[in-house]
């Protein structure tokens, strides 16, 4: 595990608003481990649970991390470091190190132009709400924003990626941008870090833009169970190949807006693997579906037979609170229950509600103890 044992603050007054979508509320407690803490746990205690993703400037690396294990890793573009001036006013296009964590996604994200943009290109810089700042599509198909600067974003130009060429924001390759979108939730933790290895930005190429990516062509929709298929196919060899994770995220997206038969083929193939690894990450997945749909997601946990209900549920349940970066203790702790007022739920409902709850407390029994705690509250 590449971890360095330093963490350099962002420069103050450093101007980067990059792919910022705008003022968004902070999603707390903040992580305030320290560096050395978090080493320590995860070196010395390697069953230690917890989700994270690390970001490593000096190997240009994005990493998807459980525990001390990594789940997958892929090149990032990241900042150059080099400066631009405007009138009275400095940006650095800088990736900074720290210990952030997840405010907010989406899908198919809009950049919000920043000032730097627009004198970069030497144009009048438009009023804050104008229409001209909104460019559709350079942030690629998923953007994960760890604050109203820096974000983690998809590119169509992965010939880019393991270099430094962004203005601060972290580039991914879009497949690996949707599959990271699937992976975390609101809170979950960002560890940047080799911020100190990097070299001097004279030595770096000038930052391009993330640019608009080509329309891609249309393609035949397939049929729902015709992808639950191909999903049993590529799960069974989901140790070679990512190619599930396309697959699980269409099944996802259908079913969250209308295809019960889609959700209900994703809940009831958890906990089905034989690879721990898949199973973990597989288990994100089913925690991504029920934060974006949750009543569809606890009712269709009701339609699914006995034995695949509790699997769906522990599923829910563990790739939740294994993104979570707090105590589980905490009164705001993520547990999937909360996100529903039993009374307000029917038969169905409840039963999809009840699985979440024995879910929930079994977790609690197995891991309540064995988790990263990233917060100083959480580990007194």
């Amino acid at each position: 595990m590449k971890l360095k044992h330093t963490l350099i603050a962002a420069a103050a007054g450093v101007l980067a608003a990059a792919c910022a979508p705008g003022t968004a509320p902070t999603y707390g407690p903040a992580p305030d481990i320290s560096h050395d803490e978090l080493v320590r746990q995860v070196e010395e205690t390697p069953e230690k649970r917890g989700m994270y993703v690390v970001i490593d400037l000096a190997e240009n690396e994005l990493r998807f991390m459980d525990g001390a294990r990594i789940v997958w890793s892929a090149p990032v573009g990241t900042g150059t470091g080099l400066h631009l001036r405007g009138e009275g006013v400095e940006w650095e296009f800088s990736t900074p190190d720290g210990i952030f964590q997840v405010q907010h996604k989406e899908l198919d994200p809009v950049w919000n132009l920043p000032d730097w943009h627009f004198v970069k290109h030497d144009l009048p810089v438009p009023p804050r709400n104008s229409p001209e700042r909104r460019l559709p599509g350079a942030l690629g198909v998923a953007a994960v924003y760890l604050n109203e600067e820096i974000a983690i974003h998809g590119t169509d130009k992965p010939d880019l990626l393991g270099q430094r060429v962004s203005h601060g924001c972290i580039r991914l390759e879009n497949k690996y941008a949707l599959r990271l979108f699937h992976n975390v939730q609101r809170g979950t933790p960002v560890v940047i870090t080799g911020g100190e290895k990097v070299p001097p930005p004279d030595t770096t190429a000038v930052p391009t833009d993330p640019g608009v990516p080509e329309a891609k062509p249309n393609r035949p929709r397939a049929a729902t169970a015709a992808l639950l298929r191909t999903l049993d196919a590529q799960l069974a060899d989901a140790g070679a190949s990512m190619e599930w994770t396309e697959t699980a995220s269409e099944l996802i997206s259908r079913g969250i807006r209308d295809d019960a038969t889609a959700l209900r083929g994703v809940l009831s193939r958890a906990g089905r693997s034989d690879n721990a690894a898949v199973e973990a990450e597989y288990a994100t997945f089913v925690a991504d579906a029920f934060a974006r749909g949750s009543w569809r997601a606890v009712v269709s946990l009701a339609r699914i037979p006995e034995e695949a209900r509790e699997r769906g549920a522990w599923a829910i349940v563990q790739g939740t609170m294994d993104l979570y970066g707090g105590s589980i203790d905490d009164a705001t702790a993520p547990w999937p229950s909360s996100r529903l007022l039993a009374s307000t739920l029917g038969p169905e409902g409840r039963q999809g509600w009840d699985a979440l709850r024995e879910a929930e407390s079994e977790y609690r029994e197995r891991y309540g103890a064995a988790r990263i705690v990233w917060t100083e509250a959480g580990r007194r």
